[in-house]
């Protein structure tokens, strides 16, 4: 078998792997293995040298915040070109963790093309919550925006980290 084949088929097994993962990261190695028909150490190994290579770099539980009382928005911002100062306080401010401080929970930020250049989703325990991060946020990046950010209050979840919603029948509720 050639290197360019044999490279091949360790993509697709790879790619397998880490369907099983994003189909459920809780799912046993042994229990992968057995599906994939393969032995437990490879799996391990397979898995350890996509999280090293940061083609997995976390895992997470996917929540409702609606059942926590939380409200989630979505943020678009309009920004100048990137600097290194715009960099820094945004590496500053993430590993400070400073929304979590805000009583924030923040849990997507894209670099984007378009029409925005970032978006933003957090969730908040309440409206005033949400408004102060919002506030903040302009206030930090104010010498950065080209315009005042968009803030969207989330009404329902269809699919979020890729799992759809297992109460999507409640998209009914939405029909007047």
């Amino acid at each position: 078998m050639s290197n360019k084949a044999s490279k091949s088929n360790k993509n697709i097994y790879n790619n397998e792997i880490l369907h099983a993962l994003l189909d459920d990261p809780t799912k046993s190695l042994r229990i992968i293995a057995k599906e994939l028909k393969s032995y437990r150490q490879k799996i391990w190994r397979e898995k350890r040298k996509l999280e090293e290579e940061h083609i997995i770099w976390g895992y997470t539980a996917v929540v409702d915040e609606r059942k926590l009382n939380h409200v989630s928005y979505v943020m678009l911002l309009k920004m100048k070109p990137m600097t290194k100062e715009l960099v820094d306080l945004m590496l500053l401010r993430l590993h400070g963790k400073e929304q979590e401080k805000q009583n924030v929970r923040l849990q997507d930020l894209w670099i984007v093309n378009g029409e925005y250049d970032w978006v933003l989703r957090f969730s908040a325990p309440d409206h005033p919550t949400a408004r102060r991060y919002y506030e903040t946020l302009r206030y930090l990046y104010d010498e950065y925006l080209l315009e005042k950010p968009v803030m969207i209050d989330l009404n329902f979840c269809l699919v979020s980290e890729g799992k759809i919603n297992p109460e999507l029948e409640k998209l009914r509720d939405f029909v007047p």
